[in-house]
């Protein structure tokens, strides 16, 4: 049993991908699909929020608005200059990832709770041009008519279809991540996030590091947001706002801010319990925010790292009993 609960644990993110290949034969309500999709989008943004906070320890509240920058970039291309979206959804990242590095580099040389705030602002700013250039965005309206992808000749036009797409991007980006973050990249922003002055001393170039891991967020959630224009086929700038931004820390929180299987936990989990209480109508929100609430009591470090301090408690327990056992005799 021991055995199999560390493979569970060391390949549970490769498992619950495999899982999710065979989801459309089970899922058979396309709602409930079409909600796992965008569970799916999320989950590629939480994975670079994640680095960005869990891992680097740069709080970010604005980062819908680079979410935002990726839907819009991804539906002006494709809809006003006729690009194919396999073209428009690296662009989108990009786009975003630019952004993100001209206001990083200035507000990522703040600390605490001032960069908290000045990601707040970018994000503000970041609606109100979404909002109010009417011309470029189409203002309040937003832009339709943003198209499903082909590919091969075939239309991913179905929930189906576009499923798998999606479940291909997020294990790719789950697994790049993962690359940085046993890297010895990763471990110099974890440096960072633990101890910034000791880490200084040991020769790390913090302001680079900060701006590049922000970069990466930045651009994972571009290819979100791009993604999740057509998906829709419509975007609006009251989708990119700071209850959104909110929202995705606190997906990131309650599934394990700096595990690496957080973001896909927190987002799954959270997606669906919302769903789930809708059917208390006005109660829905109250026990929401209940769950919440008892998941950051008792699990505060998240669901990812409640299962993970008790697989640690079992094995000591498991070593201890053995140790007894060996004295004995």
């Amino acid at each position: 049993m021991k055995i199999l609960l560390n493979k569970v644990k060391q390949h549970q993110v490769v498992l619950i991908f495999i899982f999710l290949l065979f989801t459309p034969f089970i899922v058979t309500n396309i709602y409930y699909l079409h909600l796992l999709n965008i569970s799916l989008i999320m989950i590629i943004l939480a994975i670079g929020l994640n680095l960005l906070t869990g891992y680097a320890g740069q709080i970010s509240i604005g980062h819908a608005a680079f979410y935002g920058i990726g839907a819009y970039t991804s539906a002006i291309l494709t809809i006003r200059l006729g690009i194919s979206f396999w073209l428009a959804l690296p662009l989108s990242g990009i786009t975003a990832a630019f952004v993100g590095y001209l206001v990083g580099r200035p507000t990522l040389k703040l600390k605490g709770a001032y960069l908290a705030i000045a990601s707040i602002g970018i994000g503000e700013i970041t609606q109100l041009v979404m909002t109010n250039w009417t011309s470029f965005t189409g203002g309040a309206l937003g832009i339709k008519g943003v198209k499903s992808p082909d590919f091969l000749g075939v239309s991913l036009d179905s929930d189906v279809r576009y499923f798998y797409l999606l479940v291909i991007i997020a294990f790719l980006c789950f697994f790049l991540t993962s690359r940085i973050i046993n890297s010895e990249l990763g471990r110099a922003f974890r440096a960072i996030k633990e101890e910034e002055v000791a880490a200084q001393f040991m020769g790390i170039d913090i302001a680079r590091l900060k701006v590049m891991v922000f970069v990466v967020s930045t651009f994972l959630a571009g290819i979100a947001g791009s993604l999740f224009a057509h998906l829709e086929g419509y975007v609006s700038p009251y989708g990119f706002g700071f209850n959104q931004s909110i929202g995705f820390l606190i997906m990131i929180l309650a599934g394990g801010l700096g595990y690496k299987s957080g973001p896909i936990i927190g987002v799954i989990i959270l997606t669906f319990a919302r769903e789930f209480f809708r059917f208390f109508n006005e109660y829905q929100l109250v026990i929401y925010g209940v769950l919440l609430i008892s998941i950051i009591v008792f699990m505060p470090s998240g669901i990812s790292g409640f299962f993970d301090k008790l697989m640690k408690r079992l094995k000591k327990r498991e070593v201890s009993k053995h140790g007894k056992q060996h004295s004995e005799a």
